[in-house]
């Protein structure tokens, strides 16, 4: 099954360029537009439902595509974006000059986790559970793609696993864009990953790749375990 995750559209905190992280920001004008035009892409009857983020921008986002296709909407907790704590709300730019290097730590190192908030290793240990669970429905290869409507930064957390450091994006995928995941079970029943393509328009997913290449697949529950791995080593 093809998972197409789509970045919500642009609240007043993207356009300011500050964190939002998992304060309940609504779409903007722009953002409503946005999500307008990215309904207006996508073909009914080639897609199974909608899935999103709680939180409004997310979910404002979906309902859009859902109406369009005509499919459930089902709201999923551990899409929700990270949650940054002190950070919520600070602006981006200022942040990284006066502080590169924990900039740098916040976008790739996912041991850190910021004051109040969460470790990269978490959020990414609760998305990849979330991507797991809306997978299983799927199985069969023939299934249809779903869509799944979510935010930057475990979007970012979730690439940076899914591929070596030389290969990863270096930008956060834009404002309903979309990265396109093909998934996949081992004989043992795990379900697996592989990153497609990254900042598409959601609607040039709804048609596999031909493969260049055999895709590289990273197992979901490895991702989950990791976040508990952590805790014990922690604990020791």
């Amino acid at each position: 099954m093809h998972i197409v995750l789509l970045r919500h559209g642009e609240t007043d905190r993207n356009a300011a360029d500050r964190f939002q992280a998992q304060a309940d920001v609504p779409l903007n004008d722009t953002g409503v537009r946005q999500a307008q035009v990215v309904a207006r892409s996508l073909q009914p009857g080639r897609w199974t439902a909608v899935y999103s983020s709680p939180l409004a921008r997310a979910a404002q986002t979906a309902a859009y595509a859902a109406g369009r296709l005509g499919v459930p909407h089902l709201r999923v907790d551990g899409l929700r974006e990270r949650d940054l704590g002190a950070l919520d709300g600070q602006d981006r730019a200022e942040f990284a000059r006066r502080h590169p290097h924990t900039m740098r730590r916040l976008l790739t190192d996912p041991g850190y986790a910021p004051p109040g908030g969460e470790s990269g290793r978490a959020a990414r240990s609760r998305f990849a559970a979330a991507l797991a669970g809306i997978a299983e429905t799927g199985r069969d290869p023939a299934a249809l793609p779903v869509l799944v409507v979510t935010h930057g930064g475990v979007l970012n957390l979730l690439t940076r696993a899914l591929t070596d450091a030389i290969a990863a994006p270096d930008v956060l995928v834009g404002t309903c864009a979309a990265a396109c995941l093909d998934t996949a079970w081992t004989p043992e029943g795990r379900p697996r990953a592989a990153l497609r393509r990254w900042n598409v328009a959601p609607h040039a997913c709804e048609d596999p790749p031909a493969a260049a290449h055999p895709p590289h697949f990273a197992d979901l529950d490895d991702l989950i375990a990791d976040e508990i791995n952590s805790k014990e080593v922690k604990r020791t």
